[in-house]
């Protein structure tokens, strides 16, 4: 017998033996297995070629999605964790971090896209990509999402620092200061807000000190950017 390429369904070939009701059967059976069933993939193997409203269920995140004609659209609700018995699992939610090791230098009075080097912890649904002289960051899902920050400067006692994060030209969340001490000037920023899929997440940083002031990274632990979806 012959089997269809995604669902396995098996059909008569012109080579086996007519019996209608045995072969109707293994039919039928085929399809009852996946009645009520999202099709099962991972985040990196979805489907293509599929119907509008088909339904998947991934087996890395446990995140359910449906197919609206361009676009995978996560259903609202789905439960992470695959398999197994026992109690309710977890919403499923998403995470990234990524750092800097190098002291990114920041131009005397221009609006810089902050640089973010290192991948600590990637998620398929945060991509990253270059954006002038640093990174943005493209979500993949519509949910609630958590952007936190931390940016250092080196040390200098002249002019004024700011910091934001920004979704496209949208300020988020910002920060800073007047004067600066002599001391390295520290940034720290949170929000939460819901966010689309397709938005695109930036960490821009300014300083009039008179001249180029590079940020101190210290080793990824105070220029970092942290992204969950909740």
């Amino acid at each position: 017998m012959g089997a269809t390429s995604r669902f396995g369904l098996r059909y008569p070939e012109l080579t086996d033996a007519p019996n209608g009701p045995a072969q109707l059967q293994t039919l039928a059976g085929d399809a009852d297995t996946w009645l009520s069933r999202a099709f099962r993939c991972t985040s990196s193997t979805r489907p293509t070629g599929v119907p509008d409203d088909f339904i998947i269920r991934e087996s890395d995140t446990g995140n359910l999605y449906v197919w609206t004609g361009s676009a995978w659209q996560q259903i609202s609700g789905a439960v992470s964790g695959g398999g197994g018995g026992g109690g309710g699992g977890a919403i499923g939610t998403v995470s990234a971090t990524y750092t800097a090791t190098s002291a990114q230098p920041i131009p005397n009075n221009v609006d810089t896209t902050v640089a973010f080097g290192v991948d600590a912890v990637t998620s398929s649904e945060v991509a990253k990509s270059t954006s002038g002289a640093g990174h943005k960051f493209t979500l993949g899902q519509t949910r609630l999402w958590t952007v936190t920050a931390t940016v250092r400067f080196t040390e200098n006692g002249t002019g004024g620092r700011a910091v934001d994060i920004r979704s496209g030209s949208t300020i988020l969340a910002k920060m800073g200061s007047q004067s600066s001490a002599t001391n390295p000037y520290t940034v720290n920023l949170a929000c939460t807000r819901k966010l689309t899929a397709g938005a695109q997440i930036s960490v821009v940083a300014w300083q009039n000190s008179g001249g180029s002031l590079a940020f101190d990274p210290g080793s990824g632990n105070t220029v970092h950017i942290d992204i969950a979806g909740i």
